[in-house]
């Protein structure tokens, strides 16, 4: 492809997008692309505010916090700390913002918008675009290093091998496969013992601190060189397991408003010094105006030494031309307008004028050493000094420049190598801002689990794509990172033939290595997932089997895609087994069932979500709620469910993979099991059945008001 086009696709793609979703957006009820938590209540306190959530928050990579019509994003929301477990969410939107909630008691709400992520990419792109390109080749990184008391497998070493040596490559595994705290843990560990740094990156903030729990499990402290800097919010657990890897967002707020606060001080005594000037400039300006003839500075030299703090003075506002044939009337007129002609509001702060300059200057020291004592906490300095650099790539995309750009007051992204994990969920148009480094990519991931989520509907932007509209290139936004490759050496035409093919990501140039053998999966769902799923020679090496149920829920009529049988039957096994809310994860493809699910079940409500709000995440007990049976509300197809379609395929493998010890599946056996060529069917024949016991039946009316 010829690359001057390159960065003309990507920006008209991310601007079409995003004037798309402006005029579009509040067209659609709900709005297209707009996540909103209610805030139920909230505490101001002092510099904060504690915000207590009606719901969980899936990702909290892009909040905004929403304050009656205020919208508020960035370092202006100011989010520090979010807890699942008692579902609040810390903010520190500034004294402003905090006295109108604690007089006035605003609406708040928390958003994600789509669109402030669009802009973020195009602003991106059209600073960066004509950097991007397929990555160099990757500096010698010697022996691979190995975690301690363990032996790789010849297909993790491979893995390794192959991460190591390319530029660009990708390590295809299944869940449990060793992905990440055997393949990227040694790769990061071989890159630190080198001197090198790297980036590790993940689609969102739950899947980044799953990455950073695996890497940490291979390391020791003595191994990770000047440590890991995880950016973005992160959850209560993960600061409380790692506080001094998490980024101190106040810190780095407090040393912005620090070095500003010393900046209007500093022009303070500037003013006052252009003031004490002006005799002089007078006093020379009557001297040069009775001389006779040209005035230069090599024919009245005295006259130039003269001028010069005058001159040195004026560097701060304007470069001025001061060469020896230059007259020096024109050179003084010249500097008395860069003094003086332009607006000086430092001179008019009513506080300042009954301080001397040796009160102001002692003010600067006592600023500076606060900005000192902070620096060391402060995200800017820390990226430079860490080994690791951690976080989604919307991280890099709002706050860095890629490595070697000019300065544009962002902090560069000065890292040998970058890793992506979870690649098959990151979106297309994300990871391609990753290649403007410059540097070697890795992706590990499995494109056979999700694929990122597009808020675009996808029949419209095929139809956008093959007509060659305005639009045709906003079909970017519906393709995995996996795809990269193809349209920066391909081209884009190239990509637009395996999008509206459905074909999965090809590689030429991307080296790549395959994981086949699970710890995750005992051999009976392995086998299944083997058949209908992986078909790449997938075994399972974990102790014995994993534990399948299967509670049939017969339903005789169904309300679109609610299913009150299967939500009956989740609220008994839950009322009989009384799993730990923090081992449980109850799935559904549906938004529609996820909410009935959540209105039925009482303390694990936070425990329920959709499947792709689990990506990234396991459990010990994972209870599928598949919905689909063989009773329609209206004529629409197993689009979530069946294997047959490539979108339920995914869902489906993406649900049960994420279980570590039991899964639960319900759903209407008979009928699941007459389709033996569907993956749901085989997994409920494999299934054992589950039945209530006795015992408990009797006690159920007792604690049903527990879960309605």
């Amino acid at each position: 492809m010829d690359p001057e086009t390159l960065p003309d696709i990507l920006k008209e793609s991310a601007s079409r997008v995003c004037s798309y979703i402006e005029d579009m957006q509040y067209a659609t009820d709900p709005p297209m692309g707009v996540s909103v938590t209610e805030v139920s209540s909230y505490d101001v306190r002092d510099g904060y505010v504690v915000l207590h959530l009606q719901s969980l928050i899936q990702d909290t990579g892009s909040l905004m916090l929403q304050v009656d019509s205020d919208l508020l994003s960035g370092e202006d929301a100011g989010f520090t700390r979010y807890d699942e477990v008692s579902r609040t969410i810390v903010a520190r939107p500034g004294p402003g913002v905090l006295s109108a909630m604690s007089i006035a008691h605003p609406r708040v709400r928390v958003l994600s918008d789509m669109k402030f992520l669009v802009k973020a990419v195009a602003s991106f792109l059209e600073r960066h675009s004509g950097s991007i390109g397929i990555p160099c080749d990757p500096p010698s990184a010697g022996e691979p290093e190995f975690p301690e008391g363990s032996e790789p497998t010849e297909q993790q070493r491979n893995a390794v091998r192959c991460i190591l040596t390319s530029p660009l490559s990708y390590v295809w595994g299944a869940p449990g496969t060793g992905k990440t705290q055997f393949v990227l843990a040694t790769c990061i560990r071989t890159c630190l013992r080198e001197g090198m740094k790297v980036a590790v990156f993940a689609p969102t903030n739950n899947s980044v601190e799953q990455v950073l729990r695996g890497i940490l499990k291979a390391f020791d402290a003595s191994k990770l060189g000047n440590g890991i800097l995880r950016l973005g919010i992160p959850t209560k657990s993960f600061l409380l397991e790692h506080p001094d890897m998490c980024e101190d967002s106040q810190a780095q707020k407090r040393a912005d408003r620090l070095r500003k606060s010393i900046g209007n001080l500093e022009e303070v005594l500037f003013e006052r010094t252009c003031e004490r000037m002006r005799g002089r400039i007078e006093d020379l300006s009557e001297r040069l105006d009775v001389m006779d003839g040209t005035a230069t500075i090599s024919l009245a030299p005295e006259m130039g030494r003269e001028m010069a703090p005058i001159l040195t003075l004026c560097s701060r506002t304007r470069r001025i031309d001061c060469s020896a044939g230059r007259d020096l009337r024109e050179v003084l007129a010249e500097a008395k307008s860069a003094l003086y002609d332009r607006d000086r509001p430092a001179l008019d702060i009513e506080e300042y004028r009954s301080m001397s300059d040796a009160d102001v200057a002692l003010m600067i020291s006592s600023l500076e050493d606060e900005l000192e004592s902070i620096s060391a906490r402060c995200t800017s300095r820390r990226v430079r000094n860490a080994s690791v650099i951690a976080g989604t790539p919307l991280q890099f995309i709002s706050r860095f420049r890629p490595r070697g750009s000019a300065d544009d007051g962002r902090m560069e992204l000065d890292a040998d190598r970058i890793f992506l994990d979870e690649a098959g969920y990151c979106g297309l148009m994300h990871a391609i801002t990753l290649f403007s480094n410059g540097v070697p990519i890795a992706f590990l991931g499995d494109h056979m689990q999700l694929p990122p989520v597009c808020e675009l509907d996808g029949e419209l932007l095929e139809r956008w794509a093959r007509g060659g509209s305005g639009m045709r290139n906003a079909f970017l936004w519906d393709m995995s990172a996996l795809h990269c490759e193809t349209l920066v050496d391909a081209g884009r035409d190239a990509l637009e033939r395996d999008y509206v093919s459905g074909r999965g990501p090809e590689f030429v140039l991307t080296a790549r290595a395959d994981l086949t053998e699970s710890h995750r999966f005992g051999q009976n769902l392995a086998a299944i997932l083997e058949r209908f799923v992986y078909r790449n020679g997938m075994t399972g090496r974990g102790e014995g089997d994993i534990r399948i149920s299967c509670i049939d829920a017969v339903c005789t009529e169904r309300k679109e895609r609610e299913n009150a049988a299967e939500k009956d039957a989740v609220v008994a096994f839950l009322d009989s087994e009384r799993p730990e809310p923090s081992s449980i994860a109850i799935l559904t493809p549906y938004a529609d069932q996820a909410r009935l699910l959540r209105r039925s079940v009482g303390r694990y409500r936070d425990c329920v979500m959709t499947v792709h709000a689990s990506q990234g995440r396991e459990w010990d007990l994972v209870v599928l709620s598949v919905a689909d049976n063989g009773v329609m509300s209206r004529d629409v197809p197993f689009r979530f469910t069946s294997s047959s379609e490539r979108m339920g395929l995914k869902i489906i493998n993406t649900a049960v993979s994420r279980a570590r010890r039991r899964l639960v599946l319900v759903c209407d056996r008979s009928f699941w099991t007459s389709r033996g060529d569907e993956l749901v069917g085989r997994i409920a024949e494999e299934a054992e059945p589950w039945e209530r016991p006795d015992s408990d039946r009797g006690v159920e009316q007792n604690r049903a008001n527990e879960y309605r």
